[in-house]
């Protein structure tokens, strides 16, 4: 068979087996907050299978950075194979890491903090923010007008855009482009603030109102980075917190919420890459990652694996970016992931705005054994974020598992390592102090159950158990 032929027998076989995963974890019996399975497994379909049919059977015409079909026959010099066999492996490979079982974290324990048979019910919760609205509401005010003015300056020392979206600031600006990220975590603590003023019972009406304006407003924070993705990012841990809170009004909410994004990432894209009437070029080159595993490949035939080198950059990057903050020049000795992407394919290691995704980066440092291992650990993390998740009585707790979780969804498979370690700390500063504060001065209002929840009999162990309404 030649590699056209594999490609396509393949990405149909993917096609298969995330259908079959979609279906076995949307049956199964477990209470899951936030849905972390299915939209893993749902934008690895999007990012990997259908970019990579876009791009092999000729659907698109402009397909992004890498030909993956070039040589005769089709695809027989570009690691189209290897690209192929990846997508399949990596496919069964997140499955498992999402169904098998694993470790538990944040573990309920016996007495008031047993796990209520409704856990997803926000009254169920405890919640740091209510219990201290005044404060942590003038803290959220604070954190949004920094954050703010970061945007503003950022906004201002631009060095390099690509249609409106920064990619890079002055060394002196660095610090401004953090509080410009950390402006979405004060918009959604002062929203929880804010809904927490009549928070039992939740009016419908006014938790809508709060939670429009907050996504909103997360809407004009997130463009400066990027726009599409990065405000789906944001928008996740506020829409887990705040959906059931609304009621009736919440399926009216999404149906427009996602018109209105899909209308934005479609103006978005159109700016970004002019104007076109192929509509799978906004698949296959914003969102596809097919063709760059294929890349990957490619380079590792020619030039040999990098053996964790842009491991190593990612690892040591928060480090050295904490360095230069106390004034110590310190420069990372390690390629990072864009560097050599942007090198090999736009000819320089400042052209830094491609981004490959885990499949290219595991192969090019492992080779396909690599990918395969990287989608089972983050199927496997992402399962333990989420069941964690629905185990957890406290609000806090839920805000940063939640952005964990919107994370691993929308950098773990279409962005670099580097990044996904940045998101994960220095990028929700402000969410680690809230959970940190908690912890210190919640440690009172926890001894005694949420309202809505009585220490009795009544109250289980398992999450699992059925509503039972008096």
């Amino acid at each position: 068979m030649t590699p056209f032929g594999w490609a396509v027998f393949l990405l149909g076989a993917t096609t298969a087996v995330g259908a079959l995963a979609l279906i076995h974890i949307w049956t199964r019996d477990r209470v899951d907050g936030l849905n972390l399975r299915m939209w893993l497994v749902i934008n690895f379909l999007v990012a990997n299978v259908l970019s990579g049919f876009a791009h092999v059977l000729g659907w698109s015409r402009d397909r992004g950075f890498y030909e993956a079909m070039s040589g005769t026959p089709a695809g027989a010099t570009s690691g189209l194979t290897t690209a192929a066999w990846a997508t399949f492996l990596g496919m069964c490979a997140l499955w498992a890491g999402l169904t098998i079982p694993r470790p538990r974290i944040l573990t309920a324990h016996r007495g008031p903090r047993q796990v209520p048979r409704r856990p997803l019910v926000p009254e169920q919760l405890y919640s740091f923010v209510s219990h201290h609205r005044v404060s942590m509401g003038g803290l959220a005010l604070i954190l949004v007008a920094a954050g703010a003015v970061g945007l503003v300056r950022v906004m201002g020392a631009t060095t390099d855009q690509t249609g409106g979206r920064i990619i890079s600031v002055d060394g002196g600006n660095a610090r401004y482009a953090f509080l410009a990220g950390w402006l979405p975590w004060g918009i959604t603590i002062l929203v929880l603030a804010l809904a927490s003023r009549k928070r039992v019972p939740g009016p419908a009406v006014w938790n809508t109102i709060i939670l429009v304006a907050g996504l909103a407003a997360l809407g004009v924070s997130a463009t400066w980075n990027g726009g599409r993705s990065e405000i789906a990012y944001v928008a996740f841990p506020l829409l887990a917190l705040m959906l059931p809170r609304i009621n009736i009004l919440r399926w009216p909410l999404i149906v427009v919420g996602v018109t209105v994004f899909v209308g934005f990432i479609i103006a978005t894209t159109a700016r970004r890459v002019g104007a076109t009437t192929d509509p799978w070029s906004f698949v296959d080159w914003q969102w596809g990652r097919f063709s760059m595993a294929a890349w990957a490949e490619n380079h590792v035939q020619f030039h040999g694996a990098l053996h964790g080198e842009t491991l190593l950059s990612a690892l040591l990057n928060v480090p050295l970016a904490l360095l230069h903050f106390a004034g110590i020049p310190a420069e990372n000795p390690f390629r990072s992931m864009v560097q050599v992407s942007g090198y090999d394919l736009l000819g320089g290691e400042d052209q830094i705005y491609v981004v490959p995704g885990l499949s290219a980066e595991m192969i090019l440092n492992f080779g396909l054994l690599g990918a395969i291992v990287g989608y089972f650990v983050l199927g496997l993390v992402s399962a333990m974020v989420s069941d964690a998740y629905s185990r957890s009585r406290s609000e806090t707790n839920r805000l940063l598992l939640a952005t964990v979780g919107s994370t691993l969804v929308f950098q773990g498979i279409v962005g670099q390592l580097e990044s996904l370690e940045v998101f994960l700390t220095l990028s929700i500063l402000p969410l680690w102090g809230l959970w940190i504060v908690e912890r210190i001065f919640g440690r009172g209002d926890t001894k005694s159950p949420p309202a809505g929840i009585r220490s009795s009999p009544a109250t289980e162990l398992s999450p699992r158990t059925p509503a039972v309404h008096k």
